[in-house]
Formats: C-alpha cells, structure tokens, sequence
C-alpha cells in the first residue's frame, strides 16, 4: 500500500510509503524502551547516588522529575515541529539529544550537575516521544496492523516503565550507578544510523509553526507545582514560598490554556478537551502514573533501606510488576475490541488503585512478599491500562495532527509522573522526618548524642536511606544501634503506609471521574442509524 501526504495546505508531498513497517516498529520500540527504562531505572541507583553526592530526598526527587517535567512541557511543541518538518528528522534529533546527555551525566561530579543533564536528556526524550505514535500511524496505515502494532508498542512501554528497577539493579550492583546511563550510547548511536538508512520520511506541513510561548508557560507551571511540592515538607504548606510557587503554577498554567485559545498556532487543540471522554482519558493518564508509578521509586528504596535488599535483590522482588505488566499490555488488545475505552480505562485505573490499596498496611513483622498481590494487580492494571491509553490517544485527532493528540496525552502521562514523585515524596519525607524525630526521644541515652547527629540522622531517614543509617553512627554511639535501627525501620514502614493511603485516595478519585466523564459521553453520541456502527469512548 502507498500513500502521497498531502494533508494540508502548504503541505509539501512526501513519500510515506510503509516500507518495511516492521523495522519501523523496532526502531520505535528499542527508543521507546530507552525513553521509558531511564524514567525509571534511576530508582535502583538513587541510594548510591545519595551517598556518593550527599543528596537529600529534595535532590533525588529532581534525579527524577529533572527528566519527566521538561519531557512533559516540551512534548507538544516537538510534536508540532515533527508534523512540520518531518518526523523522521525530529526521530534522529532526539536520538542525537539524548545519547549525548547519556554520554555527558556517566561523567557528573555533582547532583546539581546530574540534574541539569537529566534535563537536556529529557529534551531528546520529548522529541522521541513526540513521533513515536505518529509514525507508527504512518506505517500501519489499515486499522487491524496498526492496532497490532500499538499492543507492541504499549506492552513495550508498560515493560520498560516497571522493568527500570530490575536491569538498574543489575547495573549498579555489577558497573556502579553511572553505567545505567553509559549502556545508552551504543544503542542510541545504533538506532540513529539505522533510522537514517532506512526510516521513511512523514508528511512535512511547513505552514504550522511552534508554539513557544505556549511552551514556556506550560513548563514554567509545572516546574512552579513540583518546585513547591517538592519544597513544602522541608518549608511547610503554609510557607510564603510553597504559596508563592503554587500560585505561579496555577497563573502559568491557566495562561497556558487561555493562550491556546487564541495562539494561530496552538499547541494543544482546545476543541479535544470539550469531549468528555477526552477528560476521562486525561484523567487516567495523569493518576496511573501518580500513584502507582510514582510510587514504585519509594518502594525501591524502602527495599534497599528498611528491607536491606542490594540494587539487584531490589529489583528481582519487583519483576512480578514488570511480567504482569507486559503480558497485560500484549493481551489487551484482543479483549479491547469488546469493551469501548472508556469502560476499558476505567476498570484499569480500578485495578491499579486496587494495587496502591494492596501495597499499603504493611506491618512490621510483614516481609517483601507482603507486596507480592499488589504488585500482581497493579501490573495487570498498568499494562491493561497503558495499551488502551494508546489506543485512545488516537481518537481524538485526524492522522495530520497524530503527533498534537498523542503528545498531549504522553505529556498528560509525564505531568502525572512528575507530580506523583513530588507529592508522595513529600508525603514520605515528611512522615519518615516526623517518625524519626519522635522515635529518637525514646532511645536511651539519647541526649548525649550531639544535635548535629541527630538532625543527620532523621533528614537521612527522610531521604529513605532506612536502618541504613546507622553505619555513619560514630564508634562511641555503638551501642544505641539496635534502637536506632528500630526506630529508622519504624519511620520508613509508616512513611511508606502513608503513601500508599494517598495514592489510593488519588487512584479513587480518578476512576470515580472518569467513570462519571465516560458516562456523559455515552449520552451524547448520537444513536446510530441500523447501517452503522456506534462510536464510542
């Protein structure tokens, strides 16, 4: 089958005929795969990287949300740039991107330095993930491949996403923290000289421009938001500064979404969002990753700190995530067919708010097979749940705005992530903090331990470094290890409990208002005559 674009006015015709739609698939996969393990993968090097860079939890939170906010805020306008110029071009730029900055943080000194560079990898992320769906639309032009290829696609994100902890583990114990990023380089240069040789080119529409205002304003409200996230267990909720960030995400944000509306230009169509399914699929895509995502990287870290697990141990114990997870995301797609999105998304996120719920009320007696049920039921739902939203996401928009529908919905997945690691993060600190604190009292012989020792202590445990801790203990203070350790053990359980508490309030209220969104839209599609099929969301 071939096809000559010329999708819109001043559209200049390309040849996008399939060839070799398969290898295409591959090179998407292996990149998407790339993209999805290092937003993840961090989380079985971040107790080494807070030792060798004496980070606090503020610091490893930015490890994180240094990738996915500006990979959330620059998405559309990659999306945008790759319908303009091609998206084959904007594929090879973002594989340039973000092999280099791989390259650049093996050589970090410094967690202000990793930071900044996580940042200039996530700018190669969004350009990869902006194309990612479009050219797979490209290539799987017929409605039944393309949905075979999709099921590939988002088993292979669901995989990479929870599979980060299992290889990072494998990685940091074996090579050192620094090889997660390095073992991207040959990969990305791989790729890249692939996709110069045998990628086809999509359609360019030179007529549409970037939306860089509207960039700005979305990624400066997002760093606004987790900034003061991030900051308001360390200053409070009623901090002058906490209140002053929040005010400036939400200004930023609404300027965003008033500009889209008038920007020749936009980078998010606002005509998607008066569909309420586009709300329910929204909704989902933000809270899947901010709870049990989000909360994945806490759970790595309570194993290594509370649990005394190595990286790789860590890792392991937390495979039966990434098995569920595949194998849902591959199966999905033959049961989706029978269900519309909408009750489809809907009893996925379920499921993984059921998963949050089963992580939680672990006791102290409990071992790691207490998450065992919720880490099966959570799989099964983010996979599920990751093949259908990728489906969804090209419901809303024609193929010459693919890459505007699915990068909202990609940056709608980013914004969840980054906003869950900063929240539960902070709900973690905070707990752990308040824990330890009040634990120290009950130590014997506490007060003869210098303050500078004790603060040391309880902001460690706050970062989630649990019973480990106690190997700074000085000589001296050798016998109160036992209590100690029993009191970081206690801090890091409740903290942890905690969390999970938020993320089922969080994962509830998304599958009530999506089912309610979703109800709503079923009673506005228009019957169909007896000749036609339905439409549904």
């Amino acid at each position: 089958m071939s096809t000559t674009a010329t999708t819109a006015r001043g559209s200049t015709p390309v040849d996008v005929t399939p060839r070799r739609p398969g290898l295409v698939l591959f090179m998407v996969c292996v990149a998407i795969f790339m993209l999805m393990l290092d937003a993840t993968v961090v989380s079985a090097a971040l107790a080494d990287i807070r030792t060798d860079f004496d980070a606090s939890i503020d610091g490893l939170q930015w490890v994180v949300d240094a990738y996915s906010i500006p990979l959330a805020g620059l998405m559309l306008t990659f999306a945008t740039l790759g319908d303009r110029f091609g998206r084959r071009r904007m594929f090879v730029a973002g594989m340039l991107v973000f092999t280099g900055a791989s390259l650049a943080l093996t050589l970090a000194s410094g967690i202000v330095q990793l930071d900044v560079l996580r940042v200039v990898q996530s700018i190669g992320a969004a350009m990869l993930f902006a194309t990612a769906l479009p050219l797979l639309s490209v290539a799987f032009p017929e409605a039944h491949a393309r949905a075979k290829a999709i099921g590939v696609y988002g088993a292979v994100m669901a995989g990479a996403t929870v599979l980060g902890p299992v290889i990072g583990g494998a990685l940091v114990t074996q090579f050192g923290w620094r090889s997660i990023f390095t073992v991207n380089v040959p990969i990305g240069i791989a790729i890249t000289v692939l996709a110069l040789l045998k990628m086809p080119e999509t359609a360019s529409t030179p007529d549409r421009r970037a939306d860089w205002l509207g960039s700005l304003l979305l990624t400066g409200g997002l760093v606004a938001g987790v900034f003061a996230l991030t900051r308001s267990h360390a200053l409070g909720w009623t901090s002058g500064t906490v209140i002053s960030l929040f005010v400036i995400a939400v200004v930023s944000l609404t300027a965003f979404l008033v500009w889209q509306t008038r920007a020749k230009h936009p980078l998010f169509d606002i005509s998607m969002a008066k569909k309420p399914g586009f709300t329910g699929t929204a909704v989902v895509s933000v809270a899947h990753m901010a709870t049990l995502m989000a909360a994945a990287t806490y759970l790595s870290l309570f194993l290594m700190g509370a649990l005394g697990y190595t990286p790789l141990q860590m890792g392991l114990r937390l495979l039966p995530i990434s098995v569920c997870a595949m194998v849902a995301a591959g199966v999905t797609p033959i049961f989706a067919k029978r269900v519309s999105i909408g009750v489809g998304l809907t009893f996925t996120m379920a499921m993984v708010t059921a998963g949050m719920y089963l992580l939680g009320n672990f006791g102290h007696d409990d071992s790691w097979t207490h998450f065992l049920p919720g880490m099966i039921v959570g799989g099964l739902g983010i996979g599920a749940l990751t093949a259908v939203n990728q489906a969804a996401s090209l419901t809303f928009a024609s193929q010459e705005n693919a890459g505007m529908s699915t990068a909202t919905f990609g940056t709608l997945r980013q914004v969840g992530m980054a906003m869950g690691i900063a929240g539960l993060g902070a709900v973690f600190g905070h707990v752990a903090e308040d824990k330890a604190q009040s634990g120290l009292a009950t130590v014997p012989g506490i007060g003869a331990v210098p303050q500078d020792l004790k603060r040391q202590f309880v902001d460690q445990v706050g970062s989630g470094a649990g019973h480990q801790v106690v190997e700074a203990v000085p000589a001296r203070f050798h016998d109160a290890v036992p209590a100690l350790t029993r009191v970081a053990d206690n801090a890091s359980i409740d903290a942890l409990n905690a969390l999970a508490n938020l993320g089922v309030i969080i994962g509830g209220a998304a599958v009530v208002v999506a089912a309610v969104a979703f109800a709503i839209d079923r009673r506005r599609v228009v019957r169909p005559k007896p000749d036609q099929e339905p439409a549904s969301v």
